[in-house]
């Protein structure tokens, strides 16, 4: 059986907007163009309490709560936020794909035996986006895809939802026809017309017919995934990921430099062991010190090679952290190899001094491969005694 999480960040432009101005906090804001045809993309929950959705005229909000705040968006931090976001998500699994900027489906099928539980996973997930984001996110959690979709729309802000098929009838049948995923603002009244009020009723096969005057030909799909059935897969080519990072958060701030390298050498490991397993190289290096929620020194080093390898990786990383760490406690720690492609479609120029060794095609295995391959294979987590050594 798949296990399918859906993620998804909680009214993400506003959350976004939050992280440069805490002091909006806890109060109704909406993103929208300020002038009186402006349309709000996102409100926040406070805001929502008033009515307040997304899609309505900026002056009818105003006009239900006159002291809102109206931000104006800026995208390019929506991107970068949504970036980091994903970044995150493939610390946990390679396998997700994009929904949109801010939400995803992830298949932890073939590794949830490595995390301590199915919630108890969602929880770190969560926390982790919190701590190092600023940024709420709901999860469903489920065998497929509509499942989890609904599941993650089921508590929000910050909820974790589990639904399989043996919940169907207590959660997923009552709700209103209108908030099954796929059927839209239009669809809805006209199934309702027909007496097909729930999600429920659309399960029903002596409602199949009725149904059809209104869905045509995507009836099936409709009556199969209200039964709970989507066969659909996580469809991992739609991303492209660019980095691959690890990240962690410090149970205690520390500015006890051995300490902070060690914790650098063991997320180093962890980097270059997804980069290999993912089979991506990269040219970038980049090194972030968190000492607040609102202080972070994010540095990087571009190197005139591709590469994946441990030492490589680490050697780079630790001479960021010389030149850059400027001795205050640090509350999280985080190492990225940026600019990546996949290794067989390196296309990288190869220096006067460099082609020769280059020039094999069949290159004999390294030792990374060998414990690669074997870790791969079998479902271990092998490391070289060389590296131990360097954590010890």
């Amino acid at each position: 059986m798949q296990i399918i999480f859906h993620i998804d960040m909680n009214a993400f432009f506003a959350s976004c907007e939050l992280t440069v101005h805490p002091e909006y906090k806890g109060k109704p804001l909406v993103v929208a163009g300020k002038s009186r045809r402006g349309i709000i993309t996102t409100a926040s929950y406070e805001a929502r309490q008033y009515g307040i959705h997304s899609a309505m005229p900026t002056y009818q909000a105003k006009e239900k709560c006159p002291s809102l705040i109206i931000v104006e968006p800026h995208f390019e931090l929506y991107r970068k936020i949504s970036q980091a976001f994903f970044e995150i998500i493939a610390t946990y699994s390679p396998i997700y794909e994009v929904a949109s900027i801010d939400e995803c489906y992830v298949d932890m099928t073939q590794i949830i035996t490595d995390y301590p539980g199915l919630e108890e996973t969602a929880k770190q997930i969560q926390q982790q986006v919190l701590e190092e984001l600023g940024i709420s996110c709901s999860i469903g959690i489920a065998p497929n895809k509509f499942l989890a979709k609904m599941a993650s729309d089921m508590k929000k802000p910050m909820g974790i939802t589990l639904l399989t098929r043996r919940h169907l009838k207590e959660k997923l049948w009552p709700l209103p026809i209108g908030e099954m995923y796929g059927i839209g603002k239009k669809t809805a009244p006209k199934l309702v017309e027909l007496g097909i009020k729930t999600i429920g009723d659309l399960a029903k096969y002596e409602n199949y017919d009725k149904a059809h005057l209104i869905l045509g030909k995507n009836t099936l799909v409709y009556y199969q995934r209200a039964n709970g059935k989507d066969y659909r897969k996580v469809d991992a080519s739609k991303h492209q990921l660019k980095s691959v990072g690890h990240s962690t958060t410090l149970a205690n701030d520390s500015s006890d430099e051995e300490q902070l390298k060690t914790i650098l050498r063991q997320l180093a490991q962890k980097v270059s062991q997804r980069a290999m397993n993912q089979q991506l190289v990269g040219q970038q290096v980049s090194l972030t010190l968190k000492y607040t929620r609102f202080s972070s020194n994010v540095r990087s080093i571009k190197v005139d090679h591709y590469f994946n390898d441990y030492e490589t990786l680490i050697s780079y990383a630790l001479m960021l952290f010389d030149e850059h760490y400027d001795g205050r406690p640090i509350r999280l720690l985080g190492i990225s190899l940026n600019q990546t492609t996949a290794l067989k479609q390196r296309t990288e120029q190869l220096s006067l001094f460099t082609w020769q060794q280059h020039a094999s095609t069949s290159p004999k295995p390294t030792t990374d491969d060998l414990v690669r391959q074997l870790n791969q294979k079998h479902h271990l987590h092998l490391i070289k005694a060389s590296d131990l050594k360097k954590d010890t």
